[in-house]
Formats: structure tokens, sequence, C-alpha cells
């Protein structure tokens, strides 16, 4: 069973689920995930098997089977999440750190009611970087610190590929790694707050009419 804390609104509305990096869980979103809410979101934050309580000791010590189960962990959230009455299945983002950027990449990948994705500190794969290159409609907010030098590099080819009119690449100086950045840089909660107002608005603004 994962374990999870979801922040529900009083009405259907976009969800958005929230990806913890590999050296940290879902605690590292709890602030963010309550200015998300009180914006009038649905937000669902979660541990990876594995990663509750006592993190991993970091993405480059991942295996293979744990990258298989991260993949079915997010396929179940992304279910549960869906499945709340308060959530408007077709209108969903996702907020990635680190080792779970690709993860968040090749979910929306999968499932095309994902709508945008705000990406922290990490890269994906070739078969995720042909996806976004691919992906017009798909609005990718990347943030990373510039002294990070191969997540920044990551960061800013995501976003360079990305052929979506309003991505955007957004690059901090001496703010860390990851979620890390949130207490260097106190503003950028509220920019991926805004973020989400503008590319998956509540009230059906500048949503296609099928996912309104």
């Amino acid at each position: 069973a994962l374990q999870g804390t979801l922040y529900s609104a009083d009405k259907p509305v976009p969800g958005v689920l929230l990806l913890h990096q590999c050296d940290a869980n879902r605690q590292n979103y709890d602030h963010l995930a309550t200015m998300l809410n009180a914006a009038a979101y649905s937000v669902l934050t979660f541990d990876f098997r594995g990663f509750g309580g006592k993190p991993s000791p970091g993405a480059e010590s991942l295996t293979a089977q744990q990258q298989k189960s991260m993949a079915s962990d997010m396929d179940t959230a992304l279910s549960f999440l869906k499945s709340q009455s308060n959530v408007n299945p077709r209108a969903l983002g996702v907020v990635a750190a680190s080792c779970a950027v690709n993860e968040a990449v090749h979910a929306a990948q999968r499932y095309p009611e994902i709508k945008t994705l705000v990406l922290l500190s990490g890269g994906t794969d070739a078969e995720g970087e042909a996806y976004i290159k691919n992906s017009p409609n798909v609005s990718i907010l990347g943030v990373a610190s510039d002294e990070d030098r191969d997540a920044a590099a990551a960061i800013k080819k995501l976003v360079e590929l990305s052929p979506g009119s309003y991505s955007q690449l957004e690059m901090l100086s001496n703010a860390g790694h990851a979620a890390a950045m949130f207490a260097k840089q106190p503003d950028l909660e509220a920019d991926i707050v805004v973020w989400f107002r503008t590319n998956l608005s509540v009230g059906g603004y500048g949503l296609p009419p099928a996912i309104r």
C-alpha cells in the first residue's frame, strides 16, 4: 500500500500530482500542496515504494526494478486522483523533482489528460525527449539552479525541446537541487502556483472544450 496525502477541493477542479525526489519523501511538498489547494486545486502527494520515512540514498542507486515500481506507483496514484469526485479527470498537472522528472514525462506520454508539467532539476531519456519534442499541447515549466550543472543542462534541454508556446525556463542561482530550492528561493512555490493558474485553469478558461 502506498502512503499519500490528499488535499481536497470542495468541487470538481483540476488535479495536481506531486512527485518527490529520490533522496526525500512527500513531506517536501507539504507547503506547496497547501498553497495549490488554497488556489483551488485538488492535490495528491505520495511516497514512492521504499522512500517513505527513510529516503533512498539517491537517484544514482536506483535499480531497474525500482524504476519499474516507480512507474507502477505513478499509475496507481494517478488512478486514485482521477477517481476523486472533486477532481476533473480530464485536467491534470504534475510537479516532479530530480529522479521523478523522467517518470513524470513518461506519465504524460501515457495519459493525455496531463496538460502541464513542472519539472525541477532533472532530465528524461531519449524516448521522453522524443515525446516532449512532439507534444505542443503540453506546457512545461522547467526550474533548476545554475551551479547544479548537470540538472540545469537537463532542464534547459527539455524546455528547448518543447514546442509549446507557453513552455518556460526558470534558472536560479545558488539555490540547490530540486525541492531544496524552495528554501533558498521562497518565491518559487508561488511561481509554481501562478504557473498552474495560467496553464491549468480552475475555471476552464484557456482549456480545450473537451476538458472544461
